[in-house]
């Protein structure tokens, strides 16, 4: 898939409906920005007011410091969640082949029950398969940490060695399902007969081979966002593109099960058919008997 042509045909998409869907695209950034910034704040009250020490705020020994986080963690997770599901369900209406429900208020959708349950879900899953596929890494990380903190021999160097490789290893493959949960909103919108466990792990097979695509855009994208005034241009445009891509690979999809379908069935029927040179065969046997 050319990006260029994403991108081209995606910011067509968005003319005259520039501002709307960019406020939508924005509203689980705004909110996942202000519950860490809320987060931020209260750690520089308890470093002003409750004389801690800042390494205390990162060892977790603290329960202030342990309630406040799981505390905002939880809020970004109610909040953001229903909010992306609802950015991504005014994106596939634009980027649809057909109309889908493009005038229905947004507002509509937040409320609806299986709106919360199926994204709250959705996103739980994410973070719980996340956190289990960064444990290697974990592990690895502090075995060669430990290792390397002590005296090393030739033994010693070769695990070090080894652990440091691992934990790269593991790292990456965590940035690749990282990335191939970015889909999980969007196969909600387009899969809503399917529970939020199996959306998530269908996201990692649909995204097989296809996160260079979302690699591409996030290049093109990411240099615009780095300054604050670039964000909201560059987030929304990047969404849209990828929603896009989204409705493309599932055209791709299709396409590809009823060609294998048919193919299956040509055979089926191929194999009824004989050919002449048998028949003939077969008619020359007969007249024999």
């Amino acid at each position: 898939m050319k990006v260029r042509e994403l991108i081209r045909f995606s910011r067509q998409l968005l003319k005259c409906r520039f501002a709307r869907t960019m406020m939508i695209c924005l509203l689980p950034l705004g909110t996942e920005m202000f519950f860490r910034c809320a987060e931020a704040a209260v750690y520089c009250i308890l470093l002003y007011f409750g004389e801690y020490d800042p390494i205390v705020l990162f060892s977790g020994r603290s329960p202030v410091q342990l309630s406040v986080a799981a505390v905002c963690s939880l809020l970004r997770w109610v909040t953001a969640a229903p909010l992306m599901y609802c950015a991504a369900y005014r994106l596939y209406g634009m980027t649809a082949e057909t109309p889908k429900k493009r005038h229905e208020p947004i507002s509509r959708v937040l409320l609806r029950k299986c709106t919360f349950k199926r994204s709250i879900s959705a996103a739980l899953w994410t973070k719980v398969i996340g956190l289990l596929a960064l444990a290697p890494a974990v592990f690895f990380g502090v075995s060669a940490f430990n290792i390397m903190h002590g005296r090393l021999g030739p033994q010693e160097t070769f695990m070090a060695v080894n652990a440091v490789f691992l934990g790269a290893v593991s790292i990456l493959l965590w940035l690749s399902l990282k990335l191939s949960f970015a889909a999980v909103p969007f196969l909600l919108v387009r899969c809503p007969k399917m529970t939020a466990f199996r959306t998530v792990l269908y996201s990692v097979r649909f995204m097989s081979g296809r996160k260079s695509v979302l690699l591409r855009l996030l290049a093109v994208y990411m240099p615009q966002m780095l300054t604050i005034v670039g964000i909201p241009i560059a987030f929304t445009r990047l969404m849209t593109a990828f929603s896009l891509s989204i409705d493309i690979f599932i055209k791709e999809d299709e396409y590809l099960e009823t060609d294998r379908t048919d193919s299956r069935h040509g055979n089926s029927r191929d194999a009824g058919k004989v050919s002449p040179r048998k028949k003939r065969s077969f008619k020359t046997a007969a007249d024999e008997a």
